[in-house]
């Protein structure tokens, strides 16, 4: 069963850390209005692909403190990061593919919000739906994908939605419409275009075999640099680490030392030598860069290769072509020896379409051929650049050793001469250790790469199986109706109300109804509340009967208790709801946290509350408190001094 269990938020900042867990099951966040409970919401909302970005100038706290955001999650049992910034760069978000704890070891893949939500969407195993829609202010049309965002409505309830006719974000044209089509693929109703699957499916496995080259890639590298054995590297790694500690350990010692015994250093030996630290520094970045750029030239290279192969085969194929061109000889008749029109002539004029494709393909691998050794060309531009750049630091560096060398002569530096040896041991260990860290890194991108084949390869077989069942058969349908009908009527009852006929999800509009009215009908939001809630049951209890398939697979529920006069009215948005409007039995209220409970057996579901039944204390992970106590607490902060 495919779903989404988040496990970790991480608010950071410059000097400030705060890690909140999160537990599969009942997660409960009570606590104090303007504590920032529902801002924790809000933050997975954001690192999950929300477009609209979190207002700093309401959050003067997370401004203050924060910088970015870390989304720790598990889709089907393998653990990604996601971390957004906060304030710039807002569009895009690094995905690791690791825990939070082990990001030093892991290089991001940094994407557009729009690949995010398709990278979601695959490791669900969730197809993208396209809808024809009209251009604003204009009568031309235009494709729409139905996203990760649409399912996710289903998933999130803002407090504003919630026991509102905002329910699923009803007020806006522009989620409203996709709501339906947004059930469907979640149900998997929707009837795909065949030409359309198959499209797909040729995208599909064309990314596996360019991911496959990228893999041949990157081990080819290892296999350079010696470096195929991951556990050797990392034992290496270990090792290094310690050596440094050590020898760092060390120098502290002679630091120390040196500040207990008189040691009337030369200044102008000091300046020497910091000048030809910083040198050094710099040719060793400078090194850096060239051997990226020449990595980047042999894999250019190799990509070249492909592409002449490409073309060779191309060229075998036109000159077939060239060979078989029957359509220009002329047909004699053996009975009068008299020429005879070819028809052929007039068959083979639709081959022509064949190799007009062929020389565009070449045109296209010409192209790119160009482009790729344009590209070369500009990296071996660089590499001559940076070369002139070592070669005047190293003369530079030879004449301050000359002038170094003299001072030492005259100097007693005792303590310096010792120094100097053991920052040469760190810096040979470092760079050494840099060496086998990026080795690791290379192993750890060859794995990620290999789980998107996975991915891909599992996107292949769905295709396959929808290409080979396109229609949706009426059955398929009237049993997943039936099924959410009887839950949905299931958990209304428990919340007390009376059901008959005309209690049921609509199989049209696919919202839930009661007494004959739609969700977006009725006016009590003690009613409308418990509605949704018994609708959104209904569907994650159809998720574990294999119907709601692409449904993520958790809840995040803000603010439950809005419209329930069971508990003491707190603020004035709760005071203004009408009394007839709020549900004053406490049983209600503790039926629904007992749903809640049942579900979160097989599922994540996070809830903000004020104040939630005492029954249910043992779920509640957080409680803030407004002022200094709540989300942003400055006395539980994970960052040391030394860091």
């Amino acid at each position: 069963m495919n779903r989404i269990i988040i496990t970790k938020l991480i608010l950071q900042g410059t000097a400030y850390k705060r890690t909140l867990r999160f537990k599969d099951g009942l997660n409960i966040i009570s606590g104090d209005k303007t504590s920032g409970k529902s801002l924790v919401l809000s933050l997975i909302d954001y690192c999950l692909g929300k477009s609209k970005k979190i207002d700093l100038n309401v959050q003067k706290q997370l401004d203050k403190y924060c910088d970015q955001i870390f989304l720790e999650i598990q889709v089907n049992k393998e653990t990604v990061t996601l971390n957004r910034l906060l304030k710039q760069k807002q569009g895009k978000i690094s995905i690791y593919y690791c825990g939070f704890n082990d990001l030093e070891g892991y290089t991001p893949k940094t994407v557009e919000l729009k690949e995010v939500l398709h990278f979601l969407m695959r490791k669900l195993n969730i197809n993208e739906y396209k809808l024809i829609k009209h251009k604003k202010h204009s009568t031309k049309q235009e494709l729409e994908k139905i996203s990760f965002r649409d399912i996710f409505r289903y998933s999130y309830i803002h407090q504003h939605e919630l026991g509102t006719h905002d329910f699923l974000e009803n007020k806006s044209t522009f989620k409203r419409y996709k709501n339906p089509y947004a059930f469907e693929l979640m149900f998997n109703l929707v009837e795909a275009d065949k030409n359309h699957l198959q499209e797909q499916l040729v995208k599909v496995r064309n990314e596996i075999e360019d991911t496959n080259k990228e893999i041949t890639g990157l081990k080819s590298y290892l296999k350079d640099k010696d470096a195929e054995d991951f556990n050797e590297l990392s034992s290496k790694a270990t090792r290094f680490k310690n050596e440094i500690e050590q020898r760092k350990l060390e120098k502290k010692s002679i630091i120390e030392n040196s500040k207990a015994n008189s040691n009337n250093e030369n200044k102008m030996y000091i300046r020497l030598k910091k000048d030809l630290t910083e040198i050094a520094n710099q040719i060793f970045d400078l090194q850096k860069q060239k051997n990226e750029l020449q990595n980047s030239v042999r894999a250019k290279r190799l990509l070249i290769e492909e592409y002449n192969l490409e073309k060779e085969e191309i060229n075998a194929t036109l000159e077939v072509n060239y060979k078989l061109a029957i359509s220009e000889q002329n047909i004699e008749c053996p009975l009068c020896n008299s020429t005879v029109a070819n028809q052929i002539q007039e068959i083979t004029k639709d081959s022509v379409t064949p190799e007009k494709t062929l020389l565009k393909i070449k045109k296209e691998i010409n192209n790119k051929i160009n482009l790729v050794n344009n590209l070369i060309s500009g990296d071996n531009k660089d590499i001559e650049d940076i070369d002139i750049k070592i070669e005047k630091l190293e003369k530079k560096q030879e004449i301050l050793n000359r002038a170094i060398t003299e001072f030492a002569k005259s100097t007693d530096v005792p303590f310096l001469s010792q120094l100097d040896s053991i920052n040469s041991i760190i810096n040979k260990l470092t760079k050494n250790q840099e060496i086998v860290k990026e080795c690791i890194r290379i192993h750890r991108k060859i794995d990620e790469k290999c789980k998107l084949i996975d991915d891909l390869n599992k996107e292949v077989k769905r295709l396959e199986k929808d290409i080979a069942a396109l229609k949706v058969s009426r059955d398929v349908r009237k049993q997943i109706f039936n099924f959410l009908n009887t839950e949905y009527k299931g958990f209304m009852k428990r919340l007390k109300y009376d059901i008959n006929n005309e209690t049921y999800v609509d199989s049209e509009s696919y919202i839930p109804y009661h007494e004959g009215a739609s969700v977006y009908e009725h006016e009590s939001g003690g009613l409308l509340e418990c509605m949704q809630l018994s609708y959104l049951a209904a569907i994650l209890s159809s998720k574990k009967e294999g119907y709601a398939v692409g449904h993520p697979g958790f809840l995040m529920l803000d603010t439950l208790s809005k419209y329930l006069g069971t508990i003491q009215v707190e603020s004035i948005e709760q005071a203004e709801i009408k009394e007839e409007e709020r549900i004053n039995d406490p049983e209600v209220y503790e039926e629904i946290y007992k749903i809640l409970i049942e579900l979160s057996n097989k599922y994540q579901i996070i809830i903000v509350d004020n104040t939630p039944p005492e029954k249910v204390s043992g779920y509640t992970n957080y409680t803030f408190f407004s002022g200094e106590k709540g989300l942003i607490n400055i006395n539980i902060n994970e960052f040391k001094e030394e860091d």
